[in-house]
C-alpha cells in the first residue's frame, strides 16, 4: 500500500473531474465523486484486513451517505462494532483514519457500538440526521438493516419531535442569514433557499416515507410533475454552482464572495460585458433558492397539517365570495381550485382577503395550485379590468405588502401581473452597498414604508409622521413599486422608471394630479439623496435649485419618505442617525424655501443670526453674565457660517466643552452621545499648516472615516466640525472618545511629523474594478470651487487626498464622504492659496494628480 500511489490516484482522479466540468452533469460527478471513495475505502479497509473481522462494518453518513460528494466535502463514515473495541483492533482503526489524513481527505469519522449510535442520536439531532442517511460500504450487511430498523423506530426520534427539531434548525440558520435567500454574497449550501433546505425536506421524507431522492417523492406522488421539476432544476443550479466554487478554493467554503463570483461565472459559461456574466450567473442562483425555499416550505407544511396533525376541520365554514371559504382561520377554495384558471382574477381576490382578514392564511393546497395555474397564464393579469380595479383596492388596504404584495412576489405573481417585474427578479447589482435583488430590495421598501405606519415606529419620527399624515400613500407605495423597475437596462433607470409607471397610471385610470406625482417621484427618486449626501445644503443657490425640482410641500414630503425607505432598504447600515439629522436639515430648508417662494432665496445670513440669538436665550439662563461676556467674547471671532452650519444643541455643547477648557486653545471636543455608531468632532484652535492634513492622518491611523468635514477659518482661528466612524461601522465607546479626544489636543498641540502611506484595497475589493473620476460642478462664486470624486474605497484615502492638498497649496473648505460599498462618491469645496476659485489650470493640475494616485 503506497501512500505516493495513493495520492497519485486522488490528483488524477481530481484533475479528471476538473476537466470534465462543467460539460459533465453535475449530479453525475458527485456521484462519480463518491463512487471513487467507495472503491477507495474497500481497499484500504481490506488493506488493514478490517474484511476479516466480524464485528466491524463501515457505514457512509451525511452527504456521503446520500452519494453528494463535492470536490470540498468531508469524508463521513461510520464505523459500527457490535461491542467495544480491544486495544490491538482501536489501534488499527486510529491507523486507518491517519492515513485518510495522511491522504489529505477531510474526514469526519465515528466508531461506536449500535447502543451509542442510539444513545448519541437521541441526545443530539445532528448526529440522528447523520446516521439517518447511512449507506452500507462493507462488513455484515445485516448488522446493518438492523441498525437502520433501530433509527427509524419511533422510539428513537418520534417524527413530531423530529420535524420540530428540524424546524428550529431551520429558524435559526434563516436568522444567521437575516431570512432572505437574497443576500449577495449567499452561502450555497445554508443561506434559506440553499442546498440545506432541500436536506431537510428529503430528511423529513425519508424518516416518515422512507424516501431518498425527490425522484422517489414524484413517484409516491408526494409532489406535483410541475413541482418536482422545478425542484430538480434548481438543485441542478446549485450542484452546479457548488462544484464549481469547490473547484478553485482550497480549503472548504460554500459562500459566494464577491471576488469568487467572477470566476466562477467564467467557468460555468456564463456571457457579456463587465458584470453581465455575474448578474446571469446570480439571477439563476436566486431564482433556484428561490423555488427551493418556497415549495420545500409548502411541502413540509402540507406534511405537517395532513399527516401530522391530520384531524377533520372543527371551526364554522365561512363563505367568501363564490370561490372561497375561510375555515379555522385558513381560506381554501371550492372544485379543486379551478376557479384560478378558470377566473384567474381570483387569483387577486385570495390576497384581498387575506388583507381584509389579519389573523388569516391561505391554505398550503391554495398556495401550490395558485403556483400551477400562475405558470399556465400566457396573458398578464393586468390586461382583465376586474383584476385591475382589485389590484388597486389592495393598496389601501391594511398590512397589504405584508400581507399581499411580498407573498405575490414569492409566488410568481407580481411577475404574472407586471410583465416587466420579471426583468428585476432575481437581478442583482454587483457591489457592496446592495446587499439584495433588485426585487427584493423594492419589497422591502414598499415595507419599510408601510411599517412608519406603525405606532411604535420612531426610527425615523419626521418621516413617521409625513408619511401618516400624506393625503395619497397609494401614489408613494406605487413609486416605491416601480422606483427601479427599469434597472438592468441601458440608459438612466429613473427616467425609463417613469415613461413605465405612466403606462401604468393610464392603464388603471390613476387621477392625473396622481400620475404626475408618480412619475415625478419616480424620476427622483435619487435627487434628494445625491443633494445631502453630494452637495453643500447651506449654499443657498443650492436650495434654490432644489426646491425648483421639488415645486411643492406635498412633493417634497413624499420625496422624503421615498428616499428613506429607498435607503434604508439598501442594507442594514447605510441609514444612521447622523443621516436623519442630514435629511432633517435639507427638508427644512428645503421647506422655508418653498414657503416664501423661489423667487425670494433664503437670507442665510439672517438664519444665522436667528440661530445665534436663540442659542443665546438658552445660555443666558445658564450661565453667569461674566460667563455670557466670555461666550460673546468667543463669538465675535466665529463666521456667520459658523451658526448657519450649527443647531444650537452643537452651539451650546461647543460653549460648554470652550468654558469648561477655560478659553485654552486647542480646544477638542468629542462625543457619541447623539449617533449610536458616530462620532461628532469639533476642533477649535489657531490656523496652523497642514492641519487637516494633520487631523486626516490621525483619523486614518486610529481606523476611524471621516463621513462630513465643515472648515471654517476667521481671524486665524478654526472652527474645524467632523463627523467620523469607525472604519468596520461597529458602535463607539466613551473610552474610544477619550482616547481620540487625547490623541487631537496632542496632535494640535505639538509639531508632528509623519509619513504617509496609501493603505492598499481591501481584499474583498479586488473583484471591483471603478474607474476613478473627478467632476468639476458649475459654481458661480468667486472664491470657491466643487467638484465630486469617485472611486474604490479604502482606509486613509481622505489622509492621501488631503497631502495632494498640501502639495498643490490647496485648500478645503468643505467635505462630504459618502461610502457606497466598495467605493465613495465625495463632495469637495476647495479654494486655492489666494482664497479664490481655482483657475482652469489649478484644476486640471489637481485632477491630474488625483488621477494618478487613484
Amino acid at each position: 500500500m503506497n501512500l505516493t500511489e495513493l495520492k497519485q490516484q486522488i490528483t488524477e482522479f481530481n484533475q479528471q473531474q476538473d476537466s470534465h466540468f462543467p460539460v459533465v452533469d453535475t449530479l453525475m460527478l458527485v456521484h462519480q465523486r463518491s463512487d471513487f471513495y467507495d472503491q477507495l475505502l474497500l481497499k484500504l479497509w481490506k488493506a488493514f484486513e478490517f474484511d476479516k473481522n466480524p464485528h466491524l462494518t463501515l457505514i457512509a453518513v451525511g452527504g456521503y451517505g446520500r452519494r453528494e460528494m463535492f470536490p470540498l466535502s468531508d469524508l463521513d463514515i461510520l464505523v459500527l462494532t457490535k461491542e467495544a473495541l480491544d486495544e490491538s483492533t482501536q489501534q488499527q482503526i486510529n491507523a486507518f483514519f491517519t492515513l485518510l489524513w495522511d491522504l489529505k481527505l477531510q474526514v469526519g469519522s465515528a466508531v461506536r457500538t449500535l447502543d451509542e449510535c442510539i444513545e448519541l442520536g437521541k441526545a443530539e439531532i445532528s448526529i440522528a440526521t447523520n446516521m439517518l442517511e447511512g449507506r452500507f460500504l462493507i462488513g455484515d450487511s445485516g448488522y446493518f438493516y438492523h441498525f437502520l430498523e433501530r433509527i427509524h423506530q419511533s422510539d428513537f426520534w418520534e417524527i413530531k419531535d423530529f420535524l420540530a427539531a428540524k424546524i428550529a434548525e431551520k429558524k435559526q440558520r434563516y436568522r444567521r442569514y437575516h431570512n432572505t435567500s437574497y443576500s449577495l454574497e449567499p452561502d450555497l449550501k445554508h443561506s434559506p433557499g440553499g442546498l440545506r433546505d432541500l436536506h431537510l425536506l428529503m430528511w423529513v421524507m425519508l424518516r416518515y416515507y422512507g424516501v431518498y431522492s425527490l425522484s422517489e417523492l414524484f413517484e409516491q406522488k408526494l409532489l406535483f410533475p410541475e413541482e418536482y421539476i422545478e425542484l430538480e432544476n434548481a438543485q441542478a443550479v446549485l450542484f452546479k454552482m457548488r462544484f464549481g466554487l469547490h473547484l478553485q478554493l482550497k480549503r472548504y467554503d460554500n459562500r459566494l464572495r464577491f471576488d469568487r463570483q467572477l470566476r466562477l461565472s467564467e467557468r460555468l459559461g456564463y456571457q457579456g460585458e463587465g458584470n453581465r456574466p455575474v448578474e446571469k450567473m446570480m439571477r439563476a442562483y436566486f431564482r433556484a433558492t428561490q423555488s427551493i425555499a418556497q415549495l420545500s416550505h409548502l411541502l413540509l407544511v402540507n406534511f405537517e397539517k395532513t399527516v401530522l396533525n391530520c384531524r377533520n376541520p372543527q371551526g364554522e365554514k365561512i363563505k367568501l365570495d363564490r370561490h372561497f371559504y375561510l375555515q379555522d382561520n385558513l381560506i381554501s377554495g371550492t372544485e379543486d381550485y379551478r376557479c384560478f384558471e378558470d377566473d384567474p382574477c381570483s387569483i387577486l381576490d385570495l390576497f384581498y382577503h387575506l388583507t381584509q382578514i389579519p389573523t388569516a392564511k391561505a391554505s398550503v393546497s391554495a398556495l401550490r395550485y395558485l403556483r400551477l395555474s400562475i405558470k399556465k397564464l400566457d396573458y398578464s393579469l393586468s390586461e382583465l379590468p376586474k383584476a385591475r380595479e382589485r389590484f388597486m383596492q389592495l393598496f389601501s388596504q391594511p398590512n397589504f405588502v405584508k400581507k399581499a404584495i411580498e407573498p405575490m412576489h414569492n409566488l410568481g405573481v407580481l411577475t404574472a401581473y407586471l410583465p416587466q417585474w420579471q426583468n428585476i427578479q432575481g437581478l442583482m447589482q454587483f457591489n457592496m452597498l446592495h446587499i439584495y435583488t433588485v426585487d427584493e430590495h423594492t419589497i422591502r421598501v414598499m415595507q419599510t414604508l408601510e411599517n412608519l405606519l406603525e405606532p411604535d415606529n420612531d426610527i425615523y419620527p419626521l418621516c413617521s409622521q409625513l408619511f401618516r399624515e400624506s393625503e395619497d400613500r397609494t401614489a408613494i407605495y406605487v413609486a416605491a413599486l416601480f422606483h427601479d423597475i427599469a434597472k438592468g437596462r441601458s440608459g438612466d433607470h429613473s427616467e425609463k422608471g417613469a415613461l413605465e409607471v405612466y403606462q401604468f397610471a393610464k392603464l388603471h385610470n390613476l387621477s392625473e394630479e396622481r400620475t404626475k406625482l408618480i412619475m415625478w417621484l419616480v424620476a427622483e427618486h435619487l435627487t434628494m439623496s445625491m443633494t445631502a449626501q453630494r452637495r453643500d445644503i447651506y449654499d443657498p443657490d443650492v436650495i434654490t435649485e432644489f426646491a425648483k425640482t421639488v415645486g411643492n410641500q406635498t412633493a417634497l414630503s413624499a420625496l422624503l419618505c421615498l428616499t428613506y425607505a429607498d435607503m434604508s432598504s439598501t442594507n442594514k447600515t447605510f441609514w444612521t442617525q447622523w443621516k436623519s439629522q442630514l435629511f432633517n436639515q435639507l427638508f427644512k430648508l428645503t421647506q422655508q424655501q418653498l414657503i416664501i417662494g423661489n423667487e425670494h432665496p433664503v437670507d442665510y445670513q439672517q438664519v444665522g443670526l436667528l440661530n445665534q440669538n436663540k442659542a443665546r436665550e438658552q445660555l443666558q439662563e445658564i450661565y453667569s453674565k461674566t460667563q455670557m461676556q466670555l461666550i460673546e467674547e468667543y463669538w465675535k471671532n466665529c463666521p456667520i457660517s459658523y451658526f448657519i452650519r450649527h443647531s444650537t444643541a452643537q452651539l451650546q455643547w461647543h460653549i460648554e466643552g470652550y468654558l469648561k477648557a477655560e478659553q485654552a486653545l486647542p480646544l477638542v471636543l468629542v462625543t457619541n452621545k447623539n449617533h449610536h455608531n458616530i462620532i461628532e468632532v469639533f476642533i477649535h484652535c489657531k490656523d496652523m499648516a497642514r492641519l487637516f492634513s494633520r487631523i486626516a492622518h490621525l483619523l486614518s491611523k486610529k481606523k476611524m472615516s471621516i463621513l462630513s468635514a465643515q472648515i471654517l477659518t476667521n481671524n486665524k482661528l478654526v472652527f474645524d466640525s467632523f463627523i467620523v466612524s469607525e472604519y468596520d461601522g461597529k458602535a463607539l465607546s466613551d473610552i474610544r472618545c477619550e482616547q481620540l479626544q487625547s490623541v487631537l489636543s496632542d496632535v494640535l498641540s505639538h509639531s508632528h511629523q509623519h509619513d504617509f502611506e496609501l493603505i492598499k484595497k481591501p481584499v474583498r475589493f479586488d473583484a471591483f474594478h471603478h474607474k476613478t473620476e473627478v467632476t468639476f460642478l458649475e459654481n458661480a462664486r468667486l472664491d470657491q470651487t466643487e467638484f465630486e470624486f469617485k472611486s474604490l474605497d479604502r482606509e486613509g484615502l481622505l489622509a492621501h487626498m488631503s497631502e495632494i492638498f498640501n502639495e498643490l497649496n490647496i485648500q478645503l473648505l468643505n467635505a462630504k464622504i459618502t461610502t457606497i460599498g466598495e467605493r465613495v462618491e465625495d463632495f469637495f469645496v476647495v479654494s486655492n492659496a489666494e482664497n479664490r476659485a481655482l483657475s482652469e489650470k489649478q484644476k486640471q493640475h489637481l485632477k491630474d494628480r488625483l488621477l494618478e494616485e487613484f
